[in-house]
C-alpha cells in the first residue's frame, strides 16, 4: 500500500548495508496449493537498505545473464535548482516585516533567471500580506534609497499566503543577468514575515528599513534560473543492479521522478516494471490530491532501466502524463495504484490496487504488440479481494512457467510483530484464490513485498528466485529493506 506519511525539511537520499538474523518463526499454513506451488523463505535473508528512511514496494527483474535489476519507492526531493542567498546551516528566526517597514537584499545573478523568491512565515496561518518588488542595481555608486526610487522591474502582492510559502516575482522570458535588489514591504499585519539566517554569504547584502543588517545575517531568499515551484515531491523510483544474487548492489540512481506542473506533480511511487519489444515499461502511483488520497495509475517507458522515460499522455508518449487507470471513487480513500505487469502469449496483464470500501487488486489487459497499449486497456474488474485479510497491502503478480499458473504475493498484518506473506494462485490470470500463508523466517513489521521474475514477469524453473520487502516497527517511514532467497 502506498506510504507517504513523511515530513521532510530537506530531501534525504540514503544507501544500504547488511543486517541481522532476527526473524519470526511460525508454521506455514497450506490452504489448497500443491506442494510444488507453495514456496518458503530460504532462511531470513539480509538487509540491502538500512539508511534510516525507506526503499519499499520493489519490482525485480532477473536477467538472462544472471544480473538483477530492482526498482523501489524512495523518498522524494524538492523541485528546481535554487541559488540560495542565505546560509542554510545557520540558526534562523522569523522577523515581522512591520518591525522595519521594509526588508531587502542585494544580489548578483550571473545568468538570466526565471525568478527570485523569499521564504515567508505567517506564524502558523495568521492573516498576512506583503508586497514584493525587484529593482535593477546597475550602478554600485547608487544608494539603497536611490535604487528603490526607480520603477521596479516586477511587482507581486501576496495576501494570506501559506506559512513558509516562497513568495516573489517571476518572468517567463527571464530577467537579464546582473545585480538586483529585492524588497518586501507594505505588511498588512504583524504576522507578515521573513526568515533571517545567521552566516556569511559572499556577494550578498541584506537590508532592514534601507540599512544593512548588522552582523553576518541574511534573509532566506533564492533565485532560480529555470521555472520551478520549489515544491516537495513525496516519492520517486530508485534503481539498482546486482550481479551476485543481491549480496552487493550498484550505486543507487533515482531513475524515475514526477514531472513538475503536471498530473503526477506530487509523486512517483510503487514502481512495477516489465520489458518487451525494446522498452522497459514502468507503472506507478500518483495523485492530483495534495491530501495523498484519490490516487491514479500511470505508465512510463524507456529503453534503459535508468531512463530517460516517456510518460503516457493519453494519445501517445511524451512529457505530460495522464492516468492510465483513473480512480473515481471516494476522494478520501487510497484509490488506485501499485501496479504489477505480466506479459503472456502476447497479452499484457496489468494488475493494480483499487482500495476504497475494500482492499482489492483489479486486472486489465491489452495487446503486447500495441505501442499505445495504455490507451487501449480492457478492464476486467476484481482479481483478488483481500478485504477479509487484516492489514493486507498491494499484490505483486508473476507467471509460474513450471506449473502454468499465475501467482501473487502480498503482506498481511503489515507493520506488526505478526506480519506474514500471503500467496494467491490463478489458472487464467483473471480470478485468484488464496492458497497459503507464509510465516517462517519473516521479519517483524513486514510490509510492501515484491518478488523476482524475468523481464515479462515469468518465474522460470531452475533459476534462483528472491523476495524483498520493507520492515520495521517504530518510527513511521524509517524501515529497512530485506532480501531473501525462496525455494519450492
Amino acid at each position: 500500500m502506498l506510504i507517504r506519511k513523511i515530513h521532510l525539511a530537506s530531501a534525504v537520499i540514503l544507501l544500504f548495508a547488511c543486517g541481522d538474523n532476527t526473524a519470526t518463526e511460525k508454521t506455514t499454513a497450506n490452504q489448497g496449493g500443491t506442494s510444488n506451488s507453495i514456496f518458503r523463505l530460504k532462511g531470513n535473508g539480509w538487509d540491502i537498505y538500512d539508511g534510516g528512511a525507506y526503499r519499499y514496494g520493489p519490482s525485480v527483474i532477473l536477467n538472462d545473464n544472471g544480473s538483477i535489476d530492482a526498482w523501489f519507492a524512495a523518498p522524494g526531493d524538492f523541485y528546481g535548482s535554487w541559488n540560495s542567498l542565505y546560509n542554510k546551516t545557520g540558526n534562523h528566526h522569523a522577523v515581522s516585516v512591520s518591525t522595519y517597514g521594509s526588508v531587502g537584499q542585494k544580489f548578483m545573478a550571473d545568468k538570466p533567471f526565471w525568478g527570485v523568491k523569499v521564504i515567508s512565515p505567517n506564524w502558523n496561518g495568521q492573516p498576512c500580506g506583503l508586497t514584493f518588488r525587484i529593482f535593477k542595481w546597475d550602478d554600485d555608486e547608487m544608494s539603497y534609497s536611490e535604487v528603490v526610487k526607480q520603477t521596479p522591474v516586477a511587482t507581486g502582492k501576496f495576501v494570506d499566503y501559506a506559512d513558509g510559502e516562497k513568495i516573489g516575482v517571476t518572468n517567463e522570458e527571464k530577467f537579464p543577468a546582473g545585480t538586483y535588489l529585492w524588497e518586501v514591504s507594505e505588511a498588512l499585519t504583524d504576522h507578515s514575515g521573513v526568515w533571517l539566517n545567521e552566516g556569511e554569504v559572499a556577494g550578498v547584502e541584506s537590508y532592514q528599513n534601507g540599512m544593512p543588517v548588522p552582523g553576518h545575517k541574511h534573509w532566506q531568499a533564492m533565485w532560480a534560473e529555470h521555472k520551478t515551484s520549489g515544491d516537495l515531491f513525496w516519492d520517486q523510483a530508485s534503481y539498482q543492479t546486482s550481479t551476485d544474487g543481491g549480496r552487493t548492489w550498484s550505486a543507487e540512481v533515482m531513475s524515475l521522478l514526477p514531472t513538475e506542473f503536471t498530473s503526477d506533480h506530487y509523486s512517483v511511487c510503487d514502481p512495477g516494471v516489465a520489458f518487451w519489444n525494446g522498452y522497459y515499461y514502468i507503472g506507478y502511483t500518483s495523485t492530483e490530491n495534495p491530501a495523498m488520497t484519490q490516487n491514479n495509475v500511470y505508465v512510463a517507458r524507456g529503453k534503459s532501466p535508468l531512463g530517460p522515460w516517456e510518460k503516457w499522455e493519453g494519445n501517445g508518449w511524451g512529457t505530460q502524463p495522464v492516468p492510465v487507470i483513473h480512480y473515481d471513487g471516494d476522494p478520501t480513500a487510497f484509490g488506485a495504484g501499485e501496479p504489477s505487469i505480466v506479459v503472456l502469449d502476447n497479452t499484457i496483464y496489468f494488475y493494480y490496487s483499487w482500495n476504497d470500501e475494500g482492499v482489492t487488486t483489479r486486472v486489465a489487459t491489452a495487446s503486447a504488440d500495441d505501442p499505445d497499449w495504455p490507451g487501449n486497456l480492457t478492464l476486467h474488474g476484481v482479481a483478488m479481494d483481500k478485504s477479509g485479510i487484516a492489514g493486507a497491502d498491494h499484490s505483486d503478480v508473476k507467471y509460474r512457467k513450471d506449473i502454468g499458473k499465475f501467482q501473487a504475493i502480498h503482506t498481511a498484518s503489515r507493520m506488526t510483530e505478526d506480519g506474514y506473506i500471503v500467496l494467491w494462485q490463478s489458472d487464467d490470470g483473471m480470478t485468484f484464490k488464496k492458497i497459503a500463508d507464509i510465516h517462517d523466517n519473516v521479519m517483524p513489521g513486514i510490509h510492501n513485498c515484491g518478488w523476482s521474475g524475468d523481464h515479462k514477469g515469468h518465474i522460470a524453473p531452475g533459476n534462483r528466485q528472491y523476495i524483498s520487502y520493507a520492515y520495521g516497527i517504530g518510527t513511521w517511514g524509517q524501515w529497512n529493506t530485506r532480501w531473501v532467497e525462496i525455494e519450492w
